[in-house]
């Protein structure tokens, strides 16, 4: 890196973690377009209303892509068996794997 972007940004390290960088501005975006169509849907809800169930929305996204995508790529099948991390086709996931 040379010494003229180090002065732009305040940080020689500033483009180390460009894809990090990338992935949080992806969902930035995302949760503002969630946001903006709720508060279509529901005008009188207010801000804070608006933020926390669009931050819902985003959290259980993020958390389907973790265990349909990223871990079976990571951990494989076996393991998502073994330590009961799959995804269950209906409902939702009751059980306590910790317990």
């Amino acid at each position: 890196m040379d010494a003229c972007s180090e002065h732009v940004v305040g940080d020689s390290r500033a483009n180390e973690q460009s894809v990090l960088a990338v992935l949080h501005t992806l969902w930035l975006r995302e949760h503002n377009r969630i946001e903006t169509t709720l508060h279509q849907v529901n005008p009188h809800w207010l801000g804070d209303q608006l933020y926390q169930e669009t931050r819902r929305i985003i959290s259980a996204v993020v958390q389907h892509i973790t265990y349909a995508e990223f871990l079976p790529a990571v951990l494989g099948t076996d393991i998502m068996h073994q330590y009961d991390l799959r995804l269950v086709d209906r409902g939702y996931y009751d059980g306590n794997s910790l317990s």
